[in-house]
């Protein structure tokens, strides 16, 4: 500011003021003020969420200062930063500046603003320092610094220094800078669209299945001559005559139409509405222009009956519009998808892809992606020893189904996405039980000829992001949608090989191979390997572990090595690898977006991501790999951690235990076409307290691996302390973001379907994986969900904030939150009481030697080990009545428990 410019911050008419300022007496220069601050223009909500701290030891001169401001504009969330930079040669500005960016960037605004004085003269032509940084950080972060004339000018200098900077500015109309009469500083500004511009309506073509008369559609089916179908000896050519005929009948019973697909922000609006609207909106400015307006007096009497005449009207419709679109008598299909249209619920990550990607080169990356991938040795053929060949060993082949196995399989279909053939699964049930010994003559002919028909091998691939606003086809997931007659004939083919692999004695598959088995999950791995770390944590030990990341791994899979692996290690008969291969060879696939479809392109290794063999196969692909491990593992089909545990002063050596066993996994995956990723691969060093700090680096794939105080293993935040405010924090974080985009919505949402989609939607962040860190929260951190619980017992019955959820709460889960996690943990309990949890945590749980009296013998444990769940559980199972105890099956113990 200018010596003569006053003290305080500048009001300006019709605009708020935010600030941050400077603690008392801590001012910049002579100053007692100081601080940074911005003008929003009144009625316009913005909420500071951001703001820098300041450290007493820290000088003056090199205190970083900004404030982060979100506010909404038509739909957009945007954010708003003021940057303060003493001085140029600030060491620290760099790293309190990427940080900022790094905070910011987890808040996920849809266009981001930082102003300020940056104190860098970017109109220099050769950065140096600070400046080199700040370009350095920009392109990290894909920011802009907008054009400007010089914002600083002396009698000797003139530097731009003030700085307007985005993530968007293709919708910057103009930024200046402009003189100005209180500061010794140029102004400047910009000004940017954020017009939302409602898209042209889309044509798209439907099928209406709910109006297909079933009795004519099946009296059609019998009288078209299905029978012929079962003489026709190649496979090719009945699986496209079945195909065919299906799709007659899909033309004659529900023909294509096109409708046109409106994109109306409130569809609720009607042209009364909107009428109603317009002359409240013109009553309202005649008053507010009279001169001489008085509230109250007859203009401002008309004003107000217009007023709520509207409002009237618009909460009418609303609520006639939901009950008509999400009342909880649809069906659930019907209401799922009205919940999505209306982007109330969507399990995809942010948007589909940018325009900057095309299906083509998307389509090119999923399918020859991995083949950009560099080994420093080529692979080589090492067949697998046969480990489990004895005498009169019986090999794997696939047999004949029917129409009993045919109509389940059919049934446990529930995905409505068509395949290449447009056949949906739902036409398919329509046509049952007529069509199911087509279907059974068509399986058993495959099965008899191992030859998969080539009409099957065409997928259409949606890429789905696995981060917000993906910009490279990196960051998508091929899933591919396969015809739904496919489907059936998979889902047949892989519960033949899981009841061989899961039967066979002695067992096939890796005995840490959690992926894809019966019994195993995601949190039965969890449970043992937190259990393991916790038993270590008394005495003085600790537990390094490396969570290993391999790149593309699903679309690496070599179709020759699968074989030999089916083949030597798992038993298949010629006959079966046929088959398989057959399935994974020759196959083509598209690329479809929102508005495009990308060219054919063939696929020539891995397996087919959407296919329900597909998982499977890799982890028989896998299986092999943790074979001559020496540390402890855990692995989820391409997921493998190894960890080890040992005192504290051996860390050293534990890490070189590691390395050992990180050589052996990159020397396998060169050996099997697979590669590893150091960049994603993570490590960490579990502790009671503090943190551990090796003299050794932890060494994958000729990197080094940083070691982080937090990972994410499995979706589950994990701390080194196994402290879980990360875990808590991330639960917290997705149920009010969740929460946040339900309320938009929920004046057109019946009570009973906001209690569904909470239900749906917000009790699953509370329950994945809860059995394995509940028992280790502290009180504290139970509130924190808790908190969260009645957030959304709010959103259902409508109640103000601080209102009480006493008398509902109950009716979401059925009891408290609290309860709810101490019966989870108990039906867990019960599950391994009764043999049905993996061998891996079997051998933790031992029965009581009365077996009247249904115990556990509590497993040997430390003070930390009892925030095992096999040990709070264990306890927590031993006190329940010997009645609840021996319930005949677990229904009737949930029920019992409810009513306990």
């Amino acid at each position: 500011m200018k010596s003569s410019s006053p003290i305080g911050p500048v009001r300006l008419p019709s605009y708020n003021f935010i600030k941050h300022s400077l603690p008392s007496t801590r001012g910049r220069h002579s100053k007692s003020c100081g601080g940074i601050g911005l003008y929003f223009l009144k009625g316009i909500k913005a909420t500071p969420i951001l703001k820098s701290t300041f450290n007493p030891d820290t000088p003056i001169n090199q205190r970083f200062e900004f404030l982060v401001v979100q506010t909404r504009i038509n739909d957009l969330n945007v954010g708003i930063a003021i940057v303060y930079n003493p001085n140029a040669s600030n060491q620290s500005f760099a790293q309190e500046y990427e940080k900022l960016l790094l905070d910011i960037q987890e808040l996920g605004f849809d266009r981001l603003f930082l102003l300020g004085d940056y104190n860098i003269n970017v109109s220099l032509l050769h950065p140096v320092g600070n400046h080199a940084a700040l370009n350095r950080i920009h392109d990290a972060f894909n920011l802009s610094v907008l054009p400007t004339s010089p914002t600083r000018i002396t009698d000797v200098s003139a530097t731009t220094i003030d700085l307007l900077v985005t993530d968007n500015p293709q919708s910057i109309v103009t930024s200046k800078a402009i003189t100005n009469c209180i500061s010794d500083h140029e102004t400047v500004f910009l000004i940017s669209d954020v017009k939302i511009r409602r898209p042209p309506a889309q044509r798209i073509t439907v099928r209406d299945f709910r109006a297909v008369n079933i009795t004519r559609l099946q009296a059609d089916f019998q009288s078209n001559n299905f029978e012929n179908i079962a003489d026709i000896v190649n496979i090719n050519l009945k699986a496209e005559r079945v195909t065919s005929k299906i799709q007659n009948l899909m033309d004659r019973h529900a023909p294509e139409r096109v409708i046109r697909v409106k994109n109306r922000k409130s569809p609720w609006i009607t042209a009364e509405i909107e009428r109603a609207i317009y002359i409240r909106d013109l009553a309202r400015t005649l008053y507010s222009r009279n001169p001489n307006r008085v509230k109250g007096d007859n203009q401002w009497c008309d004003y107000v009956r217009k007023r709520d005449l509207a409002a009237t009207l618009i909460s009418t419709s609303k609520r006639q519009y939901g009950e008509r679109h999400f009342s909880p008598n649809l069906s659930a299909h019907k209401l799922w998808n009205n919940l999505r249209r209306e982007g109330i619920h969507n399990n995809s990550k942010q948007n589909a892809p940018t325009e900057q990607i095309e299906p083509n080169q998307l389509n090119r990356f999923f399918c020859d992606g991995h083949r950009r991938l560099k080994h420093s040795a080529q692979p080589h053929n090492t067949d697998v020893v046969d480990r489990t060949n004895v005498h009169g060993e019986n090999r794997f082949s696939f047999q004949h189904t029917n129409s009993q196995e045919v109509s389940i399989k059919i049934a446990e279909i529930q995905s409505s996405a068509t395949g290449a053939d447009g056949i949906p699964i739902s036409f398919i049930k329509l046509l049952c039980p007529f069509i199911l010994p087509t279907l059974v003559n068509l399986y058993n002919a495959i099965i008899d000829t191992n030859i998969f028909p080539a009409i099957w091998k065409k997928g259409i691939v949606t890429p789905i992001p696995k981060i917000s606003n993906p910009t490279q086809p990196k960051d998508f997931r091929p899933i591919s949608v396969l015809p739904a007659i496919s489907k059936i004939f998979e889902k047949i083919l892989l519960a033949q090989i899981i009841k061989y692999t899961e039967n066979a004695n002695p067992p096939l598959l890796a005995r840490n191979q959690s992926g894809y088995r019966k019994r195993h999950s995601t949190t039965t791995a969890l449970v043992k390997v937190t259990h393991d770390i916790y038993n270590k944590f008394d005495g003085g030990q600790c537990t390094v572990m490396v969570l290993v990341d391999f790149s593309l791994a699903f679309n690496c899979v070599n179709h020759c090595k699968l074989q030999n692996k089916l083949r030597e290690e798992f038993h298949f008969t010629p006959n079966a690898c046929s088959l398989i291969n057959s399935f994974l060879t020759d196959r083509k696939q598209v690329v479809k977006t929102t508005d495009a479809i990308s060219d054919i392109h063939p696929v020539t290794d891995g397996t087919p991501q959407g296919s329900c063999l597909s998982a499977l196969l890799f982890s028989l692909y896998i299986n092999s790999l943790p074979r001559d491990l020496k540390c402890q593992y855990q692995l989820y089909a391409d997921d493998l951690q190894i960890y080890i545990s040992g005192p504290r002063e051996d860390v050293d050596m534990l890490i070189a235990a590691v390395n050992a066993d990180l050589n052996i996994i990159e020397s396998w995956a060169r050996q099997n076409a697979l590669f590893p990723n150091p960049k994603k691969t993570q490590a960490i060093i579990f502790c009671k307290t503090g943190t551990v700090t090796p003299n050794t680096e932890i060494v994958f794939c000729s990197e080094t691996i940083q070691i982080a105080g937090k990972v994410v293993n499995l979706g589950l935040h994990i701390d080194n302390n196994l402290r879980w405010s990360s875990q808590v924090n991330s639960v917290t974080a997705k149920i009010f973001g969740t929460l946040h985009t339900f309320r938009k919505f929920a004046p057109v949402l019946p009570t009973a379907t906001r209690k569904k989609l909470v239900q749906a939607v917000i009790v699953p962040f509370l329950t994945y994986c809860d059995v394995v860190y509940y028992p280790g929260l502290s009180v504290a951190q139970k509130e924190q969900l808790n908190r969260c619980f009645k957030a959304s017992v709010r959103f259902v019955y409508n109640l103000r904030r601080r209102e009480s959820t006493d008398t509902v709460r109950s009716s979401i889960l059925g009891h408290e939150l609290d309860t709810n996690y101490q019966h989870r943990i108990l039906c867990f309990m019960l599950q391994g009481y009764s043999g049905n949890l993996p061998e891996y945590i079997q051998q933790h749980l031992q029965r009581g030697q009365l077996n009247r009296t249904r115990s556990f013998i509590v497993p040997q444990h430390t003070t930390s080990g009892r925030k095992s769940v096999l040990v709070a559980g264990a306890i927590a199972w031993n006190e329940l009545p010997l009645a609840l105890k021996q319930q005949p099956n677990a229904v009737a113990f949930k029920t019992a428990l409810r009513r306990r």
